[in-house]
């Protein structure tokens, strides 16, 4: 097969020999397609080598004849750079000789103009023309800018010294025509001495420094001889002497001097900081070596910010604000301490007069009182104490608005405690005993309460106005007054009590009442026993005259909880007191709690003095409020239904309990058990049954009745029960000094009045709502 004259037909007949071999065709054919294929790709790779052989070899040839094309090149273009060079060298040597040329000429030129105008200035300088000299003198300046890198020649330096020595010349002369100017012997226009300002400013500005301050000088020469500080006149009795004397001075300079000087120069304004400075070092002296009392200090101060004042308004500046008085204000100390000797009389002024409002003095009706005047009952003396404030607070902000103010605040506060301390709080009753039966406590507990309130809206309005008007580097450092609200807070909470505990005195006959009432005979059941009517009378006459008297709504919703609480667990209390109680005495007793309800409903009502109670089914009272009453009663019907269960079978007590009261608190059952006068080796019995039941609870019970908790279950009132002293009658307290206590409580009296003083959640929140309520005399809306 690798000859040229190679014959297909030998080999096929070779292969092909017998018709047999014809069967071996596909064989035949598949192995000669892929001999084909392996002949194709050896052929392929013989012409790529080929190819690259011959590629290779003519890349090299042509890189080769590049390189030698480009050495070329720059053998040519460096043979003709020196051609070049050679052409134009002498070319450049024409171009930097035609520069230096140029140079020359004009500093020849410059240097020529610069002594012709120095030759000039020399000979006008007699003449003091000022003006013209100005212009030479600004072309020379400018010259002389132009020569300083060449002082270092010889020849520029001399010129230099000659100018500098004409300039010394010209300014000594523009001192000397000033010195006439001020002696009056200068006889040339004032401008041209304007000039002369200028032409010193151009010069150095440490001539217009020295020209200033020598005129400043001159000018306040005599105000120090007059008014320094080892002369009478220079005391600060004479400071507004000073001033005048000032005045005096700047009036002339602005009459006489002023067109000397350039405008720009502000001489005016300039000198008056100069007299200011040179003041406020004097006084400094002054108020360090004496010890001035707070009337020269105040009328010093007046004065000074009275110039002041004049100053800015003459410049229409603001740069003399504080400028002298502000030496002052490290002194201010002495007038508060004079304040806290005013507040301090003021307090005693206080305490020698009745707080009451004259309208209430008078035994009169209150409710004609309020309804023909509307007369707030407040301490007068509260109100005089805030109007002090506000006339001392606008006495200082005229002074200032600086560190004095933070001295102020704590003397304010200071004296808020003083005014609860000395004044409000001598008027509380010490005793329950000390209260009476009569209106008058009432008036006085009622007046504290709302002078408590204007006060602490008040406090809130001081503490704004601090905030809004001292500077603002000291409004951290302003005293809160947080701790002066806090007792006021507490004062407040301690009237509504006391209040409280006054209707509990007046209650004391009518719990006797019903104490000793022989429940037993009772055979038929009346519309009202006689017990109740009497406790609604004392209930009634009560808030008919504090409830009008309470500013605030708030305070009257909180007084009317308490009283609502006081009563329904003052009812559940008592009846451990009496003996024995049938089924017909608890029906007597459900009467008469829901006649009592129905009057609680009523209780804000009472606060309009124009409430009619005849007219009672026309107006409602807030639906949050008669909730919280229906709650309360609820609670104590519930409780009056449960003592009416029979006491057997054992399950029918337990469950009428978890019907009726619905909690599961075991120390509460056994109340009830006590209340039903089961004996206590009995009452096992009932317990181990209880305990038994709330294993299948199904969680719809409460954790404890609020009635029931505050039930006082003690054998030693029960021991008692006999004997009429011995009436339970719970009296609120206050709930946070120990000191506002009253002297001796027992355990019942004392839980019961930690109860009135908490009562519901909203109640407990009591301290922390009042805050956030209105100013003084706005009524609140009830819900």
């Amino acid at each position: 097969m690798d000859t040229y004259n190679f014959d297909p037909n030998v080999y096929l007949n070779e292969i092909f020999n017998s018709p047999d071999s014809l069967k071996e065709l596909p064989q035949l054919l598949d192995h000669t397609h892929k001999y084909k294929r392996q002949l194709q790709q050896e052929i392929k790779i013989e012409i790529n080598e080929y190819d690259y052989r011959n590629t290779s070899s003519t890349l090299s040839t042509e890189i080769g004849s590049l390189i030698e094309d480009i050495r070329q090149v720059k053998a040519n273009s460096a043979t003709t750079q020196e051609s070049i060079t050679l052409m134009t060298s002498s070319i450049q040597k024409l171009d930097c000789y035609k520069k230096n040329l140029v140079l020359s000429m004009t500093i020849i030129k410059r240097l020529q103009m610069l002594v012709n105008a120095h030759n000039t200035l020399r000979k006008i300088i007699s003449t003091h023309n000022y003006k013209e000299i100005l212009q030479l003198l600004s072309v020379m300046k400018e010259l002389l800018s132009f020569f300083k890198p060449y002082r270092a020649i010889d020849e520029i330096n001399k010129i230099n010294l000659m100018i500098v020595n004409t300039q010394n010349k010209l300014t000594d002369d523009i001192f000397i025509d000033f010195e006439d100017y001020m002696e009056h012997r200068y006889n040339r226009e004032e401008e041209q001495l304007t000039y002369g300002c200028e032409i010193l400013e151009l010069i150095d500005t440490k001539y217009k420094d020295k020209l200033l301050n020598w005129f400043y000088n001159l000018q306040l020469k005599d105000i120090k001889a007059i008014f320094n500080n080892l002369d009478e006149a220079g005391s600060l009795d004479n400071l507004d002497r000073r001033y005048i004397y000032f005045n005096k001075i700047l009036k002339d300079i602005q009459a006489r001097y002023a067109k000397a000087f350039p405008q720009d120069w502000r001489i005016e304004v300039e000198i008056t900081k100069m007299f200011c400075r040179l003041t406020k070092k004097d006084i400094s002296n002054l108020l360090s070596r004496t010890k001035p009392n707070s009337k020269t200090v105040l009328d010093n101060l007046t004065t000074t910010l009275e110039f002041e004042k004049n100053l800015n308004q003459l410049f229409q500046t603001g740069d003399f604000h504080q400028i002298i008085s502000s030496v002052f204000e490290p002194h201010l100390s002495i007038w508060v301490q004079e304040q806290e000797k005013h507040l301090n009389s003021k307090l005693l002024e206080f305490s020698a007069t009745s707080q009451l409002p004259p309208e209430f003095k008078d035994e009169q009706d209150i409710s004609t009182i309020l309804r023909v005047n509307n007369v707030p009952n407040i301490a007068v003396s509260s109100t005089e104490l805030f109007k002090t404030y506000h006339k001392i607070l606008t006495q200082i902000l005229k002074l200032t608005n600086g560190e004095t103010l933070l001295d102020l605040a704590k003397l304010f506060s200071k004296y808020l405690f003083e005014y609860h301390n000395r004044i409000l709080l001598p008027i509380l009753p010490k005793n329950d005993n000390d209260l009476g039966s009569g209106i008058e406590s009432l008036k006085y507990l009622t007046m504290i309460l709302n002078t408590g309130d204007y006060i602490v809206n008040n406090i809130d309005d001081l503490a704004g106005k601090f905030s809004n008007i001292v500077q603002e580097e000291y409004k951290e450092r302003i005293p809160a007054f947080d701790a002066s609200k806090e007792i006021y807070f507490q004062l407040i909470n301690r009237c509504i009590s006391t209040l409280v505990v006054k209707l509990t005195n007046d209650y004391k006959y009518c719990w006797r009442e019903f104490v000793n009432f022989n429940w037993q005979e009772l055979d038929v059941i009346n519309d009202v026993s006689s017990y109740m009517a009497e406790l609604k009378k004392v209930t009634i006459k009560n808030i008919k005259v504090a409830l009008p008297l309470i500013i605030r709504d708030s305070y009257i919703r909180n007084f009317n909880d308490r009283l609502v609480e006081l009563l329904v667990t003052t009812i559940a209390n008592n009846l451990k007191m009496v003996k024995t109680l049938n089924v017909l005495s608890y029906e007597q007793i459900l009467l008469d709690v829901s006649s009592l309800k129905e009057l609680a409903l009523q209780f804000p009502l009472y606060s309009d003095p124009n409430y009619d109670d005849s007219k009672a089914a026309e107006t409602q009272s807030s639906k949050s409020y008669q909730k919280f009453v229906t709650n309360h009663f609820h609670d104590l019907e519930s409780l009056l239904k449960l003592l009416m269960v029979p006491t057997i079978p054992v399950e029918n007590i337990i469950e009428s309990y978890f019907e009726l009261i619905g909690d599961k608190s075991i120390q509460n059952f056994i109340k009830v058990l006590n209340l039903k006068k089961i004996n206590r080796n009995e009452q096992s019995i009932y317990v181990e049954n209880f305990k038994l039941q709330l294993t299948i609870e199904d969680g719809s019970l409460i954790t404890s009745c609020q009635l029931l908790s505050n039930l006082e279950d003690n054998e030693d009132t029960l021991s008692s029960s006999t004997h009429s002293s011995r009436v339970s009658t719970p009296v609120p307290t206050d709930m946070k000094s120990p000191k506002l206590l009253p002297v001796k409580m027992n355990n019942f009296e004392k839980n019961l009045r930690e109860f009135a003083m908490t009562g519901e959640t909203h109640v407990n929140k009591f301290n922390e709502n009042i805050k956030n309520f209105g100013k003084f005399f706005r009524k609140e809306t009830n819900e």
